[in-house]
């Protein structure tokens, strides 16, 4: 996963999300991201090959996955409003 670059998961609907590691290689960021574009939690350096349930205590409607590391290089934090760009939502 280059620098900069990620996976959004577009969910279905508002709810707390659960992800895990199990086919992933790398250390992902995991920002969750609510109905109206504000974060409300990140867990961050998730471990690779982990089958351990990763969530945040708040509902979220959007995922992004990035590589570990990166939300705190760039200061992302719960709270901060994002947006999407050429996203269909």
């Amino acid at each position: 996963l280059e620098a900069g670059r990620g996976m959004l998961f577009l969910m279905p609907e508002r709810r707390i999300q659960r992800f895990w590691m199990k086919n992933t290689y790398i250390p992902l960021d995991m920002i969750f991201i609510d109905e109206d574009l504000k974060v409300v939690g990140l867990v961050e350096n998730a471990e690779p090959h982990s089958e351990t349930s990763r969530f945040v205590a708040h509902p979220s409607r959007y995922v992004l996955e990035v590589r570990g590391g990166y939300a705190k290089k760039v200061g992302i934090e719960a709270g901060q409003t994002v947006t999407f760009e050429g996203v269909p939502l």
